[in-house]
């Protein structure tokens, strides 16, 4: 499991499919998806959703001067709608009002 989360930290602002992240863990990508999930009660999917909205939090704290496009795709997502999307999702505000909090 460590190899899984230091190539998820590392690779998170990267485009990262299951079968990359299942070869890693050296399992198919239906048996790592079963071990993950019993193993942290997620998804590898929701996981690496959570790790993004984490990094992308920080950037938003750190610097005002990107803008939220920006900073979507520095944290991994390759759509600026489904990241407002997990962000309201995750805390509850929109990128935007966080940044001002």
């Amino acid at each position: 499991m460590r190899n899984v989360f230091d190539f998820t930290i590392e690779n998170a602002h990267k485009t990262i499919n299951l079968e990359d992240v299942a070869n890693v863990a050296n399992m198919t990508k239906n048996a790592f998806c079963k071990y993950f999930k019993k193993r942290t009660n997620k998804t590898y999917i929701s996981f690496l959703t959570e790790l993004r909205i984490e990094n992308a939090c920080k950037l938003l704290n750190s610097n005002k001067d990107l803008s939220i496009a920006e900073i979507a795709f520095k944290s991994g997502f390759n759509n600026i709608s489904n990241f407002n999307r997990k962000f309201k999702e995750l805390k509850k505000v929109t990128p935007l009002k966080y940044r001002c909090i």
